[in-house]
């Protein structure tokens, strides 16, 4: 029993969450209407049009939409890029053809170099 009921949980979950995301998307559609029409007859018939077609007939289309867009203005991309594209070591460097893509690890061969570089200056001068 207690599996189900933990199941049953989760869908009632997601459907609470699908219902708080519409809130979000009206409160947007709102605001956005009155900074761009104001408050007059026409924003009202225009909140009122286009949040019934965004809330209900088009929400399958226009809901991962917004989830994806809202992920993306929160950070994600930057994530992704830096996990995809600026960070990992990368593997052993091959003789031969170097990739036209950096890995990294030639970033950090040169940091520690430079450091190496100024610590040895810093001796170097007695230590000023």
């Amino acid at each position: 029993m207690f599996p189900l009921f933990t199941l049953l949980f989760i869908f009632e979950l997601f459907g609470d969450l699908n219902f708080i995301i519409k809130i979000f998307v009206l409160l947007t559609l709102i605001s956005w209407v009155n900074n761009h029409i104001g408050k007059g007859p026409l924003s009202l018939i225009l909140i009122g049009g286009i949040g019934y077609f965004i809330l209900f007939d088009g929400w399958k289309l226009f809901g991962p939409i917004y989830v994806l867009y809202m992920l993306l203005m929160f950070g994600v991309s930057g994530i992704l890029i830096d996990f995809f594209f600026i960070g990992g070591g990368g593997g052993p460097e091959k003789e031969g053809v170097e990739s036209p893509v950096s890995s990294g690890v030639d970033i950090q061969k040169r940091m520690a170099s430079q450091k190496v570089a100024g610590v040895a200056q810093k001796m170097s001068r007695g230590g000023r």
